[in-house]
């Protein structure tokens, strides 16, 4: 049985991220830059104001000063000559500055009659003016590859001119749930049947990986079913994230149809309460991984385990849960012998509540749950202790 840092080692290390691509900046979002990203112009391109109000040089315009205003500069055009002594320009937010004025005076600060402005309150050398560059220099590395490009990255990206980034593609990840007992959503159950919901959850965590879901029907318990399924997910999709039929039941065929396909399995358990089930291999290159039926075990076994190997695949470089300190409001207790990866509540106050049942099948308290702490075995952690939450949820 492998530990959890032996079998994630084991998997990132065979695994590589898509081919990059180049593409428009609009349709780069929640893409990973293949490449590092240099800024296309300064930010600002041009010395601007700050404010609405009179460009002015600062050792005219000290308090009580009379300036003649000649003209003005709304944003987007540009004063053609040089500010004189005695002159002042009227001037808004993001306007170039005209040659000769070195200060901005805001608007409220004047008083103003036809085209005489008095300066009720002096400014000193550049105050109220964004300088050329003082943001971000033309040229400079303002994206890198790894990073994910989220919407402040787009906008910063687009600011600074650029039109096309080089990233990775999307991997697709195919999601199988085997098990005659399964029946889809609001589908008659019958006898012995249930509601099957592990696709939901698994397709909407590849999807907040960046990588693209393809969900597949259910998978009846058969060898030739599971061999069927499998081998159509392979040749469609980059990876493939079964749930169920991994454990050491007669109905369980997830490994041998891997096998029976052609592939290798590199492991199926882990040291990680719930989830000890958890297989990995590969068929054609391609990875296959196994979660548990039980949802519980199906959910925390892709946060800890699928999680980094599909993002890697993103060609990301952070693979961790965001982690944050938190105080338990009530103890945390695992009996076990193997590290328990309880589903809690992190209150706005950073409180850590436990979301119910603690087992396999219990899936309650997911709808609950935002984070996980990682409970060494045979652990008691006491109320008000410090522990590292692992979100999964905002």
């Amino acid at each position: 049985m492998h530990s959890l840092e032996t079998a994630r080692k084991a998997m990132l290390a065979g695994l590589e991220p898509m081919a990059a691509e180049s593409v428009l900046l609009a349709q780069s979002a929640g893409r990973v830059l293949a490449v590092d990203v240099a800024a296309a112009v300064n930010l600002p391109r041009f010395d601007n104001s700050a404010m609405d109000g009179y460009a002015v040089i600062a050792a005219e315009a000290g308090t009580g000063a009379q300036l003649q205003c000649v003209g003005e500069v709304p944003a987007g055009s540009a004063f053609e000559g040089t500010l004189q002594s005695g002159q002042c320009l009227r001037i808004f937010t993001g306007s170039p500055m005209p040659a000769g004025a070195n200060a901005v005076v805001m608007q409220e600060d004047t008083r103003v009659e036809v085209d005489r402005v008095e300066i009720a309150e002096g400014v000193k050398p550049f105050e109220h003016i964004r300088l050329r560059g003082e943001d971000v220099k033309e040229s400079e590395m303002i994206g890198h590859a790894g990073e994910v490009m989220h919407a402040g990255r787009l906008q910063l990206l687009g600011a600074a001119g650029v039109a096309r980034v080089e990233v990775y593609r999307r991997p697709i990840v195919g999601v199988l749930a085997t098990g005659d007992e399964l029946r889809e959503p609001g589908e008659a159950l019958g006898e012995g049947g249930i509601h099957e919901s592990n696709r939901l959850a698994l397709a909407e965590l590849i999807r907040e990986t960046g990588a693209e879901a393809r969900v597949y029907p259910l998978v009846n318990d058969t060898l030739d079913a599971t061999k069927a399924a499998l081998r159509q997910a392979f040749d469609e999709c980059d990876a493939v994230v079964t749930s169920g039929g991994v454990s050491v039941g007669d109905h369980d065929y997830v490994k041998p149809a891997l096998e029976a396909l052609g592939g290798e399995l590199d492991f199926w358990k882990v040291r990680i309460k719930p989830g000890k089930p958890f297989v990995y291999g590969r068929l054609r290159g391609k990875p296959l991984f196994g979660v548990p039926g039980n949802p519980v075990s199906a959910m925390v076994t892709f946060l800890v385990l699928v999680r980094p190997g599909i993002l890697k695949l993103t060609g990301a470089t952070d693979l961790e849960l965001p982690a944050h300190p938190g105080v338990l409001a009530v103890p945390l207790v695992n009996r076990g012998d193997r590290r328990h990866f309880m589903r809690v509540r992190v209150d706005a106050a950073g409180q850590v509540h436990a979301a119910g049942l603690q087992a396999s099948h219990a899936v309650g308290p997911l709808g609950q749950a935002n984070a996980l702490v990682d409970v060494p075995p045979e652990t008691t952690l006491a109320e008000g202790a410090k522990v590292t939450v692992l979100r999964f949820v905002g």
